[in-house]
């Protein structure tokens, strides 16, 4: 079952395949909504509780994928190191993975991270250091500890990419799976 993250003081949704500000320069999905299975969900919240106690929210750009646009990606990317292969299944079409940053609550601005959301670059990686700010280093590692203390993996290459451990046994999902309506 898919659970809706809604936006709140907290949460801002910047669901960017539902719009033209991605790497494939155009929408893939049909509404920006963020779903999650419901296991990754209450660990959604766990993190937020976390996040906000610091007087910080999520600006979430992605969650559940349908495999059908997991495909898409897939074809649209030349690095495939930055998307799962679609025969593979991949968190993102089981509803288990994030892809987000974090802002400053009172001012609304995104903490720096050194790079944009889908970068395609080796910056991207939660390991690199080289060519980053101590700030860009520090956000990075207090987003993996938020999401880390609340039950969530990181993906090496991607400072912005997270997800449920063991969640291989889970059905990918596909754009039929998405509820109709109002969430």
């Amino acid at each position: 079952m898919l659970l809706p993250i809604k936006e709140t003081a907290g949460v801002i949704l910047d669901i960017r395949y539902a719009s033209d500000n991605n790497f494939v320069g155009r929408a893939v999905y049909a509404r920006p909504v963020a779903l999650l299975h419901r296991e990754a969900h209450a660990a959604f919240v766990r993190a937020l509780a976390r996040a906000q106690v610091l007087g910080l929210g999520f600006r979430i750009f992605d969650a559940f994928r349908p495999i059908e646009v997991q495909s898409i990606l897939w074809d649209a990317v030349s690095d495939k190191t930055f998307v799962a292969d679609p025969a593979l299944g991949g968190t993102h079409p089981r509803g288990i993975a994030l892809d987000l940053t974090l802002f400053d609550l009172a001012t609304g601005e995104d903490l720096p991270m050194g790079t944009g959301f889908d970068a395609v670059t080796p910056l991207s990686a939660h390991g690199a250091l080289e060519g980053l700010s101590a700030e860009v280093i520090r956000n990075r590692a207090l987003l993996l500890g938020l999401m880390s203390a609340a039950g969530w993996d990181s993906y090496e290459p991607e400072w912005w990419h997270y997800n449920l451990p063991d969640g291989d046994a889970l059905p990918v999902l596909s754009a039929a799976d998405v509820p109709e309506g109002p969430l």
